[in-house]
């Protein structure tokens, strides 16, 4: 019950902040979790990050992220998911990508992940990650990037078209929603109901 109204909490707190839309990334406060932004910059598909074991809809593909360089300042970008090819040793075709692009989205810190294996010190590139650790990105792709992820909302070109690169965004600002976890709630209380009954019943039946 407690987690259900943590997750009702977060997700008014970030309701909230959504509402308010940064266009330069110097204006976003420490703590930009969930805040939205509205950014025009370049992109850099030569320094992708695949951040790997993601599973959509059942299929086995990537997170897709890159570098943006908007304010004088870079940050990554995660597109959303993209299938991966049969082969593990194969990894995905990436566009060619130029010119200017407006990019919206909320912003948001990297999820922590378990990883079992460390990644490779001299990273061929799409760099194929276990986790996004943006100070390794940092050094290994030579940009100072910011501490936050954007999720992509849309991406359009200067002209007004929305840009298509088969990258599905995926994220959701909470896994589990509060009415799930309030439904687990229910199940133990009524679990914890039969065995009291059940108990009572056994005690009357002993006497």
């Amino acid at each position: 019950m407690s987690r259900a109204a943590e997750k009702e909490t977060l997700l008014d707190q970030l309701s909230e902040r959504q509402q308010q839309v940064f266009t330069q990334v110097s204006s976003l406060p420490q703590d930009a979790k969930g805040f939205a932004v509205d950014l025009s910059g370049t992109f850099d598909v030569n320094r992708s990050v695949l951040l790997d074991n993601q599973i959509h809809q059942g299929r086995v593909g990537y997170r897709w992220m890159m570098p943006l360089f908007t304010d004088n300042r870079w940050l990554l970008i995660d597109l959303g998911w993209i299938a991966a090819p049969p082969r593990r040793e194969i990894l995905p075709d990436l566009p060619e990508i130029q010119g200017n692009y407006r990019v919206e989205g909320i912003a948001d810190f990297p999820s922590q992940r378990v990883v079992l294996g460390e990644e490779s010190a001299t990273p061929s590139w799409p760099w194929r990650v276990q986790s996004v650790d943006v100070e390794a990105i940092s050094k290994a792709s030579g940009y100072t990037l910011q501490p936050w992820v954007i999720r992509v909302e849309t991406i359009t070109r200067d002209s007004g078209e929305t840009v298509n690169w088969n990258a599905i965004p995926v994220w959701e600002p909470v896994v589990m929603q509060p009415e799930k976890h309030y439904g687990y709630a229910m199940q133990w209380f009524g679990l914890a109901l039969v065995v009291a009954l059940g108990f009572v019943i056994w005690w009357r039946k002993g006497r």
